[in-house]
C-alpha cells in the first residue's frame, strides 16, 4: 500500500480542513499517512490549542502530524503551542524538516 505525506504551507482553512479529511480517511482506510507543518500552515497550530476542534484532535490523537517545521512555528508564533500539544518538532535541514527523511522511507510526498 502506498504511503502518502502531506506538507502543508498554507493558512487556508479550506484547504486544511480537506486535508484533515482525507488523512483521516486514510488512516482509517489502513494507509501510512501523515502531515507536516510548514510556513504558515503553522498558525493552525495555535488556532486549535484547546477550541476542541474534533479533526484536529483526532489527527493529533492519531499520531498523523509528523512533523512541525522548528523555524516556521517559531516565526509564527506557534512553537510554544506547538511543544505544549506534544507535536514533533523538527529542524535538522537549517531549521525545516527534512523530507528525506519520508522519501527513504517510500513516502509521497505531496506540497499543499
Amino acid at each position: 500500500m502506498r504511503k502518502q505525506l502531506f506538507v502543508l504551507f498554507n493558512f487556508n482553512k479550506g484547504i486544511f480542513t480537506h486535508i484533515l479529511l482525507n488523512v483521516l480517511d486514510l488512516a482509517e482506510k489502513g494507509y501510512d499517512v501523515g502531515v507536516i507543518f510548514e510556513s504558515e500552515a503553522c498558525k493552525f497550530i495555535t488556532e486549535f490549542e484547546g477550541k476542541q476542534y474534533e479533526k484536529y484532535e483526532q489527527l493529533k490523537e492519531k499520531k498523523l502530524v509528523f512533523a512541525v517545521c522548528e523555524v516556521c512555528a517559531k516565526a509564527m508564533g506557534a512553537l510554544e503551542s506547538a511543544e505544549r500539544q506534544g507535536l514533533l518538532i523538527k529542524g535538522e535541514l537549517s531549521g525545516h524538516p527534512p523530507l528525506r527523511d519520508w522519501i527513504k522511507l517510500d513516502y509521497d510526498v505531496m506540497l499543499i
